[in-house]
């Protein structure tokens, strides 16, 4: 088991989004997503990997094909592969989120 303490990983950057990697093993692969206020990821999708992904503090839309979702604190999102999502930060404050990623090859 390993235990980690998110507050010394919790560097904004301030030119764009940042990808904090937590733990990696097998098919899984968790990080935290890191949004100061206007930053975005673009819709994307992927055709391999399912995503979790937990509101630890703040709020922000994610698009879900081509539909924007209001997600605050303690709310949690699953991305099948194949789903477009993209990720805005619209408030004056950092968001934080955490990613849970599950590699569907891996699964097979």
């Amino acid at each position: 088991m390993e235990k980690i303490n998110i507050d010394g990983i919790l560097d904004f950057a301030t030119e764009r989004s940042a990808r904090k990697a937590i733990f990696k093993e097998g098919h899984f692969d968790t990080g935290l997503l890191l949004y100061a206020p206007g930053q975005t990821t673009p819709d994307h999708k992927h055709s391999d990997i399912d995503e979790i992904f937990y509101v630890i503090s703040g709020e922000g839309t994610i698009t879900i094909n081509n539909e924007e979702v209001l997600v605050k604190e303690k709310d949690i999102i699953f991305s099948p592969y194949g789903e477009t999502h993209g990720f805005n930060n619209t408030s004056a404050n950092n968001w934080v989120v955490l990613q849970i990623k599950i590699d569907t090859l891996k699964n097979a």
